[in-house]
């Protein structure tokens, strides 16, 4: 009975040992610690950790190659923190590398090694230099002053639109801009209606201005346009030869245009019936005599 006792008692005992590995197992996997290949491990010397803890992840051009291992304090110089990290045992890092530690905005940390372009190959346990970079948080941090300094003007800001919101003009300003609206909509739905009466007539008078073009232009088409124009060239033909004739001296006016004894005669005869005028004026009793009882 004893022996059963001790057999199960160990069972126990072991079963238990091995749970308990088996958890201190999926706690390091989880964490992302790499029991089984250790790979090169490496010193960070840091003025400044940010965020980083035990089993933060250690990246090379955003690819993770290792975790974060310890984390020292130097208590002798106080200003230093020696990072001790474990990278995969396949990268070589160069002489010139920098460990850069980035704070991500949910506030972790994790370390991005830039590689340098030295020529010699960096041993394990060597030191590489390191610097704080706080990222976006870090950005944000500096904004913080100046928007602490922005505060004051954006609340005095906020008071002077309070003041204006609550004037009454601006509510009747708003009324009286609806009110306009409301008018100007309905002048323009007026509007409308005009243009379509002042369109449907204008297209009225247009088809009834169309209608008498093409009247008259049937009027025109029936003008017998060849008569007339032989009716003109007849009665120019005409009008040169009356003028050829006149200029040739033919017919009473043609003589009375080439000779000009006509002329003259009449123009004498004109100046002896003037100058008979005026003699009779002057003496007319050469001409005329006048008697009541018959005497000559």
């Amino acid at each position: 009975m004893k022996n059963k006792t001790l057999t199960r008692e160990l069972w126990i005992g072991f079963l238990g040992i091995l749970s308990l590995l088996v958890i201190y197992l999926l706690i390091n996997f989880f964490k992302g610690v790499n029991l089984i290949d250790k790979g090169n491990s490496y010193y960070v010397e840091l003025d400044d950790i940010g965020e980083i803890v035990k089993t933060s992840p250690v990246f090379v051009n955003g690819y993770k190659v290792g975790n974060v291992q310890e984390i020292d304090y130097d208590f002798s110089t106080q200003n230093r923190v020696y990072v001790l990290i474990t990278v995969d045992n396949r990268l070589h890092i160069p002489e010139g590398s920098i460990a850069e530690v980035q704070t991500e905005l949910l506030g972790s940390s994790n370390i991005h090694i830039k590689l340098g372009k030295g020529n010699r190959i960096l041993e394990a346990g060597d030191t590489l230099a390191g610097k704080l970079d706080a990222g976006a948080m870090g950005e944000a941090a500096k904004m913080i002053p100046t928007l602490n300094s922005m505060l004051p003007k954006v609340d005095s800001i906020l008071y002077s639109l309070n003041n204006i919101l609550a004037n009454p003009a601006i509510n009747n300003t708003l009324n009286n801009v609806e009110q306009l609206t409301v008018e100007l909509n309905n002048t323009s739905a007026e509007l409308n209606r005009m243009l379509k009466g002042d369109i449907a007539t204008a297209s009225e008078k247009l088809v009834a201005l169309e209608d008498e073009m093409l009247q008259l232009t049937e009027k025109l088409n029936e003008i017998e346009y060849q008569k007339i124009i032989a009716s003109l060239e007849a009665s120019l033909n005409n009008i040169e030869q009356i003028t050829a004739a006149l200029n040739d001296g033919e017919g009473t006016a043609g003589m009375l245009l080439k000779d000009s004894t006509l002329y003259n005669r009449l123009n004498n005869t004109c100046e002896a019936a003037t100058e008979l005028l005026e003699d009779l004026k002057e003496n007319p009793k050469r001409y005329v005599h006048f008697s009541i009882f018959g005497k000559k």
